[in-house]
């Protein structure tokens, strides 16, 4: 799960300042504005972007991830717990 917000943050950051960049590029090449349209386009890429990892962080908080996890870990414990006094109840029929 890590793994695809990861991948969702690269997307969300690179997607937008590259289209951008690029955008302004082509835009100084027709129109003769270098640096200006590159440079302008490609701060407004990262302001989307900005944007969109603000939306990620508000979608990924809003969602209760901890209480999933915590009552994972919790039904871990108990299985774990539980084969610990199986094998103690082992051990002390073999003694």
């Amino acid at each position: 799960m890590n793994a695809a917000i990861l991948g969702q943050v690269g997307v969300t950051v690179a997607v937008p300042i590259a289209l951008g960049a690029w955008l302004g590029q082509k835009l100084d090449e027709r129109l003769g504005t270098a640096p200006w349209g590159l440079l302008t386009l490609t701060f407004a890429g990262m302001a989307v972007a900005g944007i969109g990892i603000a939306l990620l962080i508000r979608r990924y908080s809003e969602e209760d991830r901890a209480a999933s996890v915590s009552e994972a870990a919790r039904k871990a414990g108990r299985r774990w717990e539980a084969e610990l006094e199986e094998r103690e109840r082992e051990r002390e029929k073999q003694d």
